[in-house]
């Protein structure tokens, strides 16, 4: 076997196992034998934590496509990503950027996230959600609230970003309030996996493994102030009793909680105005979502400043 079959048997391997500590060893294997080997790169930086190994990993994959990438005859109208090399090159961009925020080197993921942008004209990547991540992690909550202006409300990092930075710069107002049950709209689940309220879901819906991936992204910015993760608090908790989201045994404790911050009655008065609805105890558990946010964005269930 020459280098080459030997290159792609140990890349076949590395693909097939579900061990990262076996694909580590085998993407190191491949790289003793070629070590500008792009898929191999990626295979390792894969394979091991966030650190700044991962990210040298990444910045050396990312070098070895560049001369690719400027190479791409792309005309207008066509997508960089629709082109194999392209697509594997911000696939790595990706990995990277997320990789250089986790280790709070924000300015390089912003611009990492603004070159996945200039590529990804139809939306396919995260790279919009790493743009805002970091733009709150930066403090540029004004910018982000402009950067957002306009877009898909049913995306939760476009929602939970604005929840966010109109919370930080306004506090508990009507714009907030409003900006907040938009965020519940995008993804009801959630806040309640960013606050511990529910458990990783053990099912294989590709929407709730999104949804709690997403939430492990967004965790700690909400819980970065204690005024911030309790304006969530609140909003989940009032959610979850008059929708009925909470087991039977968590309820009490979660009146116990409600009281504590001061919706207790906010919530007593949700739960009444829902309950006494024609067959409201034979609503599907969507339905009863959507009629309480409903509810709540066009009332006032959470204590405002004005």
């Amino acid at each position: 076997m020459d280098r080459q079959e030997k290159i792609e048997s140990l890349l076949d391997d590395a693909y097939s196992t579900d061990d990262p500590e076996e694909m580590e060893r085998l993407a190191r294997a491949v790289l003793e034998l070629q070590d500008d080997n792009v898929e191999a790169l990626i295979l390792l930086a894969d394979s091991i934590e966030y650190s700044e190994e991962k990210i040298a990993l990444l910045e050396k994959a990312k070098e070895c496509l560049s001369d690719v990438i400027e190479g791409l005859s792309i005309t207008e109208g066509e997508n960089v990503l629709d082109d194999d090399d392209g697509m594997l090159y911000v696939a790595v961009l990706q990995r990277l950027g997320f990789a250089l925020f986790s280790e709070g080197r924000n300015s390089e993921a912003f611009s990492i996230a603004k070159e996945i942008i200039e590529y990804d004209r139809n939306r396919e990547t995260l790279g919009h959600t790493l743009l805002y991540r970091v733009l709150l992690e930066m403090g540029k909550d004004s910018e982000l609230l402009e950067e957002t202006r306009g877009e898909d409300n049913s995306d939760p990092a476009v929602t939970h970003s604005r929840a966010i930075a109109s919370f930080r710069l306004s506090g508990a107002c009507r714009s907030s309030y409003n900006e907040l049950w938009k965020a519940f709209l995008s993804g009801p689940d959630i806040p309640f996996y960013i606050l511990g309220y529910f458990d990783e879901p053990l099912d294989d819906s590709e929407e709730a493994e999104e949804e709690y991936n997403f939430s492990l992204l967004f965790e700690d910015i909400w819980s970065s102030d204690m005024d911030l993760i309790n304006w969530l608090a609140r909003a989940t908790i009032l959610l979850g009793l008059a929708a009925s989201l909470f087991a039977g045994e968590n309820t009490e404790k979660m009146l116990i909680l409600a009281d504590a911050l001061e919706i207790a009655d906010h919530a007593e008065n949700a739960m009444v105005k829902l309950e006494s609805r024609e067959d409201w105890g034979k609503f599907s558990r969507e339905k009863r979502i959507a009629n309480a946010i409903d509810l709540f964005s066009q009332g006032t269930y959470l204590p405002l400043i004005d």
